[in-house]
């Protein structure tokens, strides 16, 4: 395996630890989340950051470069794996006594994911074409 793989390996972790730690964490006081940004919740906002590194995380960390199609079908498994993802912390938040589950939050996840896939794709034909010159 080679080294950049490897470090995009740990940084898929410590990724995955830290969302967790924003989803499950307890928190007092700190930022106003219940504010807006240009008329779109903070907390939303929060969401659709949080989850917008999934896919190219992901890439980096498994995908081996190939067709455009590939990429494609990869990033569909991706997609898939961070919409359970992002489900199951909702669920979870759910059922602690100091979170709550929001459908809302899911579909900002979810938007995060869909837009990073994207962001994935089109560096990812980007490449393809580079290659192929």
């Amino acid at each position: 395996m080679d080294k950049a793989r490897t470090i995009s390996r740990y940084l898929l972790i410590l990724y995955i630890i830290a969302v967790a730690i924003l989803c499950f964490g307890r928190f007092s006081g700190g930022i106003d989340m219940s504010s807006e940004w240009f008329g779109i919740p903070k907390d939303k906002i929060a969401h659709f950051s949080m989850f917008l590194p999934y896919p190219v995380l992901m890439y980096l960390a498994f995908y081996r470069p190939g067709s455009i199609s590939g990429l494609i079908l990869f990033l569909v498994a991706v997609i898939l794996a961070g919409g359970i993802l992002a489900g199951g912390t909702e669920l979870v938040q759910g059922m602690l006594q100091y979170r709550s589950a929001d459908i809302t939050d899911f579909r900002a996840d979810c938007l995060g994911i869909l837009t990073g896939s994207v962001i994935t794709v089109a560096a990812g034909v980007l490449r393809h074409r580079k290659q192929m010159r």
